[in-house]
């Protein structure tokens, strides 16, 4: 547990919710031991992750610049229910949470805290010997938790084809829908799994994000990595909400502290980092990932300047491939 009596006054909430999330985290992650080598793949079989990030940011204002801080703590989870006896088909149920908060003096950003809850349930099955469908579906609530009401609650699905090509190469394909405080999100994204060698393997799904890794030894990876959030969450304050869109360009490097477990830091740089509040009535005709439809009125906050962030995470893998 990490003790909340030695950090600033500022962000000790967080810190409380998250020892909360990370004894969640860590119980159901004893069910994923025996369990999360049929979870979903990319590159390596991922069944729960636990990560902290931590961004320095500057609002550029007439009376002065304001520097703060954020941090952003996520744990995700999945299990399986299997179906038949060979394991080809199965429901899988998990979900996600997220502690996102910021620290120092910003005045002209408005926002304290927001936090993520989202329960997931899904189906897999094989159609043919090279061929996989999984459909989620991924209802949400995100907001600051101060004044919750139905209508935080938001609805998303998935659906996700997979071609198996060879031992080292498949495609995927994945359409869904999800809605946000600003109208509804499309999404199409394209995805591959490829071991080029030995070494050198990349994995995602574009444009959400990439993973191009290097095999340094057994044990310890590095290479590079996209990183992109799309995501909104209402606010008690004259019903307003946030929306928070970032694509994250970055170096990591990893390492195998047991057979399963990883830990990876990564260090990048945002290239886009819209951090917008909207008025609950200020809607887009529609998003696809990053482009908007449709016509908004501004946000009601001065600009958040672009810059570094620090991620550690702590990950739960098999890898079919490692030796």
């Amino acid at each position: 547990m990490i003790p909340a009596n030695s950090i600033s006054p500022q962000i000790t909430a967080v810190y409380k919710f998250a020892n909360n999330l990370l004894y969640i985290g860590k119980n159901v992650t004893v069910l994923l031991m025996l369990l999360s080598h049929y979870c979903s793949g990319q590159g390596y079989i991922e069944g729960a992750t636990i990560s902290y990030e931590f961004m320095p940011m500057k609002i550029e204002a007439p009376q002065g610049d304001q520097n703060f801080t954020a941090s952003n703590i996520k744990i995700g989870a999945t299990v399986p229910v299997f179906l038949v006896s060979d394991r080809s088909r199965y429901l899988f149920i998990g979900g996600n949470l997220e502690a996102f908060t910021f620290a120092g003096t910003h005045p002209d950003f408005p926002v304290n805290s927001v936090y993520s809850l989202s329960p997931t349930a899904g189906y897999s099955t094989m159609i043919t010997t090279k061929f996989n469908v999984t459909a989620l579906l991924m209802p949400t609530l995100n907001s600051d938790y101060q004044n919750i009401k139905a209508s935080d609650i938001k609805l998303g699905a998935i659906v996700r084809g997979s071609w198996k090509v060879s031992d080292d190469l498949t495609w995927k394909a994945i359409v869904g829908y999800r809605g946000q405080f600003y109208g509804p999100q499309y999404v199409v994204l394209v995805g591959l799994d490829w071991k080029l060698n030995d070494r050198w393997q990349v994995f995602g799904d574009l444009p959400h994000n990439v993973t191009v890794s290097y095999a340094l030894n057994n044990k310890a990876n590095a290479g590079f990595n996209l990183f992109v959030q799309n995501s909104t969450y209402g606010l008690s304050n004259k019903d307003r909400y946030f929306e928070y869109n970032t694509v994250n360009p970055g170096l990591f490097a990893e390492y195998y502290v047991a057979p399963e477990w990883a830990i990876r830091v990564t260090a990048a740089y945002t290239l886009i980092r819209n951090m917008e509040i909207y008025n609950k009535n200020d809607k887009a005709g529609g998003f696809i990932d990053f482009y908007e439809m449709g016509n908004r009125q501004d946000p009601i906050n001065p600009e958040v300047s672009s810059g570094l962030s620090f991620r550690v995470g702590l990950s739960y893998r098999i890898v079919p491939r490692k030796k």
